[in-house]
């Protein structure tokens, strides 16, 4: 099966992990070889929710306080729906909040690089807020004063309405503020070189959506208090089973047989859970 990675798509699957938090033992256990991980997280949830009402724990598990998390691989508009409209208590939050988090404003990788790099490069420009827009007529002007074409416009991925324009390439060219206002002045004079660009985002262009519901959610300092367990509850599981296991990659084919595979670590991972803390378990 296809999978999309960091390093571009290879044929492979995608082992899922659910963790109870108390005491990390996996409740569930799927491998999947389709593409992202956004599709899994239904079928995923729908698994643990028959599971223990077959068992007779709960009718529906989500009736009972379970709070759901999940990384910002199963993020998208679809899912957010999926637990709204079934009233699970989840947070998923975008590949975007840590960004619009001020505690992380000035963090650093562990190569010493900010993790706004972006923005720390373009700020030495003339930011899109010195220019002149009219979004009614959908126009921009240049802190020069020259016009700008519109060069896009409408819904972008995550359903903003935004606005795109560039300038005028004879009139980057020539203009004595060049060196200010574009991050690369030297495009400009090259055959195939843009204008200054900008872009902006228009209010009120669309109602509200369930990634909107689930952005004020993980925002709130309740969800980012509760999100911030996450990482303590599952990454180990996965290290335990990576490192401790020696399970770096699935050895056999088919789906079939590397969902036994999977489980089959899951399970001993369990066990090793249970003989080392079941008594405190309990």
């Amino acid at each position: 099966m296809d999978v999309t990675t960091s390093k571009g798509t290879i044929q492979g699957y995608n082992g899922i992990a659910s963790v109870d938090k108390k005491h990390q033992i996996i409740i569930d256990a799927q491998a999947f070889g389709e593409g992202q991980e956004h599709h899994t997280l239904q079928p995923v949830l729908e698994t643990i929710k028959d599971r223990y009402t077959r068992l007779g724990f709960s009718k529906n598990i989500y009736d009972d306080g379970i709070i759901v998390t999940a990384d910002t691989g199963f993020a998208n508009e679809a899912n957010n729906q999926y637990l709204h409209e079934n009233a699970i208590n989840g947070y998923v939050p975008d590949n975007k909040f840590r960004s619009r988090d001020p505690k992380f404003k000035n963090q650093k990788t562990k190569y010493g690089k900010r993790t706004d790099y972006k923005k720390t490069k373009t700020s030495s420009v003339i930011p899109a807020s010195e220019f002149n827009l009219d979004p009614k007529n959908k126009i921009c002007t240049c802190p020069a004063d020259e016009s700008m074409w519109l060069k896009n416009g409408g819904l972008d991925k995550r359903g903003n309405y935004k606005l795109f324009f560039e300038g005028r390439l004879s009139k980057c060219r020539s203009c004595e503020r060049k060196q200010q206002c574009m991050t690369n002045p030297e495009s400009a004079n090259t055959r195939k070189g843009h204008g200054r660009q900008v872009s902006f985002i228009l209010e009120n262009k669309r109602p509200p959506n369930y990634t909107d519901w689930m952005k004020h959610r993980v925002d709130s300092d309740k969800g980012k208090l509760i999100y911030s367990h996450r990482m303590s509850v599952v990454e180990p599981v996965f290290g335990n089973i990576g490192t401790n296991k020696g399970l770096n990659r699935f050895s056999l084919r088919s789906k079939e047989k590397v969902q036994t595979q999977w489980k089959l670590f899951c399970m001993v991972h369990n066990i090793e859970k249970l003989m080392n803390y079941g008594t405190m378990a309990a």
